[in-house]
C-alpha cells in the first residue's frame, strides 16, 4: 500500500500543530477534510495514529511518522529552493542550437542585438530536441515545421561560387557523403569531377580552402562576409529554407518572445544571406 505525501503532512501537521483546525489552515484543507484523511488512513493500514478525547493525542506510530516527515518536510523545501532558483536561471538564460555552418550567422545576427538575457550557443551537426527549459530557440534548414515546433522562415540562404581574386580555376569539391545531404541541393549545380579537384567532406573546410586559393567554390554568402579575398563568380540555385524555431510550449515565455523577435529581424538584415 502506498501513502502518498499528503497523507504524511497531514499527519506531520497535526502532531506538530495539536489540533485538526490548525492543521486544516496550514494545509488549506477543511477540518472535515483532515480528519477524513486521517480516519481513512487508519482504516486502511488497521492501526491508530491519534487518541480522540477532549484532545488530539497522537500515538507512538504518528509521532515516529511525524518525526521523520519533519525532515522530508524541510528537504521538499529545498527542492522547492532548487526549482524556483532553476526557473530564475532559466528566465535569465536563452539557450540556442545551431549547426557548425550556420554557427557564423547566429554569431553575425547576435553581435549586432542586445539581448536582454544571457546567451548560450549549443553548436552540433545533430538536431537537438527543442524541450522547454532546455533547449530554447534553433536555427535549421528546414521545411514547414510541425508537431511540437513553432518557428519562422527566415528565407531561402543565398549559395553562391566563390573565388581568391589569386587562386586558381580548379574546383574545391564535397565528398559524396556532403553532396548526398538533402539541405544542400546547390551540389547539382556544381560538377561532380573537375581535373585537379579538391575534394573535401567539411562546408568550412572547403570555405577555408577556396580562402586559400585551391579553386572554386560553392557555399553560402555569408560565409563569404566581410572577406575580401573572396570574389563572387555568380549565384546558385538551390539554397534551403532557414527557420528560427521554437518549442511550441515555450514560444510565448516572458523574454524569450523578445529575443526571439529581435534575433529573427537581424538574421533577416544579414547582408546577402539570403536570396532575393
Amino acid at each position: 500500500m502506498h501513502m502518498s505525501w499528503d497523507e504524511i503532512q497531514t499527519i506531520e501537521a497535526l502532531v506538530r500543530t495539536g489540533s485538526v483546525e490548525a492543521a486544516g489552515r496550514e494545509l488549506m484543507l477543511r477540518h472535515s477534510s483532515v480528519s477524513r484523511r486521517i480516519a481513512g488512513l487508519e482504516a486502511r493500514y488497521g492501526a491508530v495514529l491519534f487518541v480522540r478525547g477532549s484532545r488530539l493525542v497522537p500515538t507512538p506510530l504518528a509521532a515516529e511518522i511525524a518525526l521523520r516527515a519533519g525532515a522530508m518536510r524541510t528537504q521538499a523545501a529545498e527542492v522547492a529552493g532548487l526549482m524556483t532558483a532553476e526557473q530564475r536561471g532559466r528566465q535569465q538564460r536563452v539557450v540556442i542550437t545551431t549547426s557548425d555552418v550556420l554557427a557564423p550567422l547566429l554569431f553575425l545576427a547576435l553581435s549586432t542585438i542586445s539581448p536582454t538575457q544571457s546567451v548560450e550557443v549549443l553548436v552540433s551537426d545533430q538536431e537537438m530536441a527543442l524541450v522547454p527549459g532546455r533547449v530554447d530557440l534553433a536555427l535549421r534548414p528546414k521545411h514547414e515545421p510541425g508537431g511540437a515546433l513553432r518557428g519562422r522562415r527566415l528565407g531561402r540562404l543565398r549559395i553562391g561560387v566563390y573565388r581568391r581574386s589569386s587562386g586558381t580555376a580548379n574546383w574545391i569539391l564535397p565528398s559524396s557523403a556532403l553532396r548526398a545531404k538533402t539541405s544542400m541541393q546547390w551540389w547539382r549545380f556544381v560538377p561532380k569531377d573537375a581535373p585537379e579537384a579538391v575534394l573535401c567532406d567539411s562546408l568550412l573546410g572547403i570555405r577555408d580552402a577556396c580562402c586559400a586559393g585551391l579553386g572554386l567554390a560553392a557555399f553560402p554568402s555569408f560565409l563569404a562576409h566581410g572577406d575580401p579575398r573572396l570574389r563572387l563568380e555568380r549565384e546558385l540555385e538551390g539554397g534551403p529554407p532557414l527557420w528560427l524555431l521554437a518549442p511550441a510550449a515555450r514560444e510565448g515565455a516572458r523574454g524569450l518572445k523578445g529575443t526571439q523577435d529581435a534575433l529573427f529581424r537581424a538574421l533577416r538584415a544579414t547582408e546577402g544571406a539570403f536570396a532575393k
